[in-house]
């Protein structure tokens, strides 16, 4: 299951991370951890990103994808996959590989492609900072 980007949440009982937790859970699934919609949710719904990784649970994120957004207004990102990873999304990425190992992770674009180098360019950090990862001490997840 991916962790989507939302706009709405009329009549919303649950906040995204108790929801999101309960799914992953009840269904006994992992997590396809989408770190740009975290910071856009974050953003737009106005939580902190780090905060929100901090509770998801050890032992379900599988795979995962860093991506650029659209700055709307302040207060509105909107999850294109169409410009630059930013600097908050790959320090949350960094905090994801730290808090849950590394898993194999993508950088993530769907159009405004830039030339080859620079893509490559975003493509290594994320090696890079997988490579570079400390995982924090973890309780046995399996």
């Amino acid at each position: 299951m991916e962790n989507v980007s939302y706009f709405a949440a009329p009549g919303a009982e649950l906040e995204e991370i108790e929801f999101l937790n309960l799914v992953l859970e009840g269904a006994d699934c992992d997590l396809h951890l989408d770190v740009n919609n975290v910071l856009v949710n974050s953003v737009n719904h106005c939580y902190d990103p780090f905060e929100f990784l901090n509770k998801l649970p050890l032992g379900r994120v599988r795979y995962g994808h860093v991506a650029g957004h659209y700055v709307e207004a302040p207060d509105l990102r909107i999850d294109t996959h169409g410009s630059d990873v930013s600097e908050t999304v790959w320090m949350l990425a960094g905090l994801a590989f730290e808090r849950f190992g590394i898993f194999p992770a993508a950088v993530e674009r769907y159009f405004n492609i830039p030339p080859l180098d620079q893509l490559l360019g975003e493509v290594r950090r994320l090696r890079e900072l997988q490579e570079s990862c400390v995982p924090s001490p973890r309780e046995s997840v399996g």
